[in-house]
């Protein structure tokens, strides 16, 4: 369903400029893909209109069951819009209006894309230029893998912790006690074994990360207390591998640094192509002219009133009572801060994802969204 309302959206925003061809003319039979009422698809159609996807929307068609169903989408697209114009919405005045917006936002996109987008050519060059001129953001930083039973009972933690010391073996330790849900830490449905992680990762766990990254090889950890929130976390962790930091290569960034360097020249070209329209039309503001609302005018003499009033009663404060009012605002700021690092779990595997990856997802999930509508 949600394929069919977007690409049949975009249907009726094509169909709606022009009338079907198919009313009049004459079709050849082996031609006629569709029809409806007095109207037809007609195979010319269907491949000029196929052509006009991206590749991406292409692929979503490919085969006999695919290419039929876009000639499904494409037909009831047109049927619907027939029924729209019978029912005369194309010619109410919010409609119009609408599409007379969207027109003239069209015409200004293509005027940005022939003006700005087109004349921007970013080469290897460029991008190899950029990666050297900021290899320092490429850094991989140092990681390390552990093994980790996490428990939230102190005596349960004591009792594994026997064990370990009676040379049970650690690793299957973990295992069994990630098969039976009694373990809580990252590395949860993995038998206890982590991804990499970086210093950085694990915020709201500091404790556990310093000492995972303080310890060697095959070296297994006391019990560590992890306050979380309003919980507490009893781990006991063993470190695997240590991975060292590494510059990222450039073939491992360059997507990354492409959007980078694009949107850089894209935004230098249009406000340099900006400012030479402006000078070319005379343009001018005037924004002092705008007239104030009487209620923010209200609104601003009442805080002007407030603020006197404050500095008013801050003279009359002695010295002492000021360094107070201060150390209960800083306090106030630290309780805040220490709030907001619990509120990521220990369990929560999303957390050992970086920044950076989280960041470069969302683009891309937001370039797929975009060339999908386009």
């Amino acid at each position: 369903m949600r394929r069919f309302i977007c690409v049949s959206t975009v249907f009726l925003i094509l169909c709606s400029s022009y009338i079907f061809s198919g009313c009049s003319q004459k079709v050849q039979t082996g031609d006629l893909l569709a029809q409806f009422d007095k109207h037809v698809v007609t195979l010319e159609e269907f491949q000029s209109e196929l052509s006009e996807l991206s590749d991406r929307e292409k692929r979503k068609y490919e085969g006999e069951e695919g290419l039929a169903e876009y000639l499904t989408l494409m037909a009831e697209s047109r049927m619907l819009l027939e029924v729209a114009k019978e029912q005369g919405m194309d010619k109410e005045k919010d409609i119009v209006k609408q599409i007379e917006d969207y027109k003239d936002q069209l015409i200004v996109k293509e005027l940005v894309k022939r003006e700005v987008d087109d004349k921007v050519i970013v080469t290897d060059a460029d991008l190899n230029q950029y990666y050297q001129e900021h290899l320092a953001d490429y850094v991989e930083p140092d990681k390390v893998v552990i093994t980790e039973i996490t428990m939230k009972d102190e005596d349960k933690a004591k009792e594994v912790m026997e064990k370990i010391k009676g040379e049970a073996d650690f690793a299957e330790l973990a295992k069994e006690m990630d098969a039976t849900g009694e373990s809580f830490g990252p590395g949860k449905g993995s038998e206890g074994k982590t991804r990499p992680f970086s210093q950085d990762q694990f915020r709201s766990a500091q404790e556990f990360v310093n000492i995972a990254f303080a310890l060697e090889v095959n070296q297994i950890s006391d019990i560590i207390v992890q306050p979380l929130g309003e919980e507490t976390f009893y781990m006991i962790v063993r470190l695997e591998e240590r991975i060292p930091s590494r510059q990222k290569e450039f073939s491992e960034v360059e997507k990354r640094i492409s959007r980078i360097v694009q949107k850089e020249r894209k935004k230098e070209r249009m406000d340099m192509w900006l400012e030479t329209v402006k000078i070319e039309k005379s343009f001018q503001l005037y924004p002092e002219k705008i007239p104030v609302p009487p209620e923010v005018i209200e609104e601003s003499a009442t805080e002007t009133t407030e603020e006197e009033a404050e500095e008013t009663e801050e003279a009359t404060v002695p010295v002492e009572a000021k360094d107070e009012q201060e150390t209960s605002e800083e306090k106030t700021d630290e309780a805040t801060e220490e709030t907001e690092e619990t509120t990521v779990p220990v369990e929560a595997k999303d957390e050992q994802e970086t920044p950076e990856e989280k960041t470069d997802e969302a683009t891309e999930e937001t370039e797929e969204a975009t060339e999908q509508v386009e």
